[in-house]
């Protein structure tokens, strides 16, 4: 049986706390290299490759990127595995795979800015992150300068940085677990920095004009489209204890044509790492999920409440995804029930 929550979190997944008082000052020149860092990733304009690596899995990327006063220009193509190309702009994004053409409005698809999301409000990660200088390095032969993001408790992952000297281009990094060990790693083997990028290596194919072309939210090939969402302004739903810095960005309900499995999706972030939880009724149905479940950096915990599937998942340790889990509850008496809900338990 298909179910929206289950091809929800598979798209996301392919997606005991320490007091921050006595956390250490962030760095003022750790700050100031990510924010050099900020203005390079966004406004340089560069072609290389890249390696990325998650336990067993290698792959390699080729990237041009045009930045500036026109906006960020991206393509990505897959130099290993199956053939992928993917075109991002001010318009959306177009993801060009074997067969298949697939393109994402602006405001249905947010795509995380390469090669890592990090808010150019930087004190937003103040209280929750140390910002620190960890020496420089060479990678890619030049000169780099080493930058780490320190969570201060052991519920969210951190990261180490490399930064090139010269402009403070991410040259590499490496996701971090709760011991500090690399689960994830990115690194350029070469990088060319240009006074002007050929507008043409930006340019769509002709389909992807075509306005009559439909509008899909799915980056999996062979994915069914999945239902529009309403925003949830009140909900039978609470999640009574998130760790510190976490807060709400999004709340929406999902409602398959049948009008069965309706299914709400929270997601919480801090202003580095996000969380999401799907909420599905079951109509009698078996659980996907119950226990935790775990690919890559993602961390995944499901639970079985009165006849609902509870899924929470996100970049982060196992322990928060459990810690989230553990403080959802369900009151039939508040509002918020989707329409026809009324008096089911």
């Amino acid at each position: 049986m298909k179910r929206p929550l289950f091809h929800c979190a598979l798209l996301v997944f392919a997606a005991a706390a320490l007091p921050a008082s006595g956390a250490p000052p962030v760095d003022g020149e750790a700050k100031r290299w990510l924010e050099r860092m900020l203005q390079a990733t966004q406004n340089l304009n560069y072609e290389g490759t890249f390696i990325y690596v998650q336990g067993p899995h290698i792959e390699a990327m080729r990237i041009a990127h045009g930045g500036g006063e026109g906006g960020e220009r991206q393509r990505l193509v897959s130099l290993t595995g199956p053939t992928r190309e993917i075109l991002i702009g001010n318009a959306g994004v177009i993801s060009l795979l074997p067969k298949r053409q697939t393109t994402f409005s602006g405001s249905d698809y947010q795509h995380a800015r390469f090669p890592i999301s990090i808010p150019r409000e930087l004190g937003r990660l103040e209280n929750q992150y140390a910002l620190v200088i960890e020496g420089q390095d060479r990678t890619a032969g030049v000169e780099t300068q080493v930058v780490a993001i320190k969570p201060r408790d052991s519920l969210r992952y951190g990261y180490r940085l490399w930064l090139d000297q010269r402009n403070g281009m991410l040259l590499r990094s490496a996701l971090l677990d709760e011991n500090g060990y690399p689960i994830e790693q990115l690194m350029f083997t070469d990088l060319q920095f240009k006074q002007q990028m050929d507008e043409a290596i930006f340019k769509p194919p002709v389909a992807a004009d075509n306005a009559k072309q439909s509008l899909v939210a799915s980056v999996v090939d062979g994915a069914p489209e999945p239902p529009s969402g309403v925003p949830v302004t009140r909900s039978a739903w609470t999640v009574a204890r998130l760790p510190d810095g976490f807060s709400k960005i999004l709340h929406n309900r999902f409602t398959e044509s049948s009008g069965r499995h309706p299914t709400e999706h929270m997601v919480f972030a801090d202003g580095l790492a996000t969380v999401s939880v799907f909420v599905e009724r079951l109509n009698g149905a078996a659980p996907l999920l119950e226990g935790s479940s775990r690919l890559g950096s993602m961390n995944a915990f499901g639970s079985h409440l009165d006849d609902y599937q509870v899924v929470v998942v996100g970049e982060v340790p196992a322990a928060t995804v459990q810690t989230i889990a553990a403080s959802i509850s369900y009151d039939p008496q508040l509002p918020g029930k989707p329409a026809g809900e009324e008096g089911k338990p």
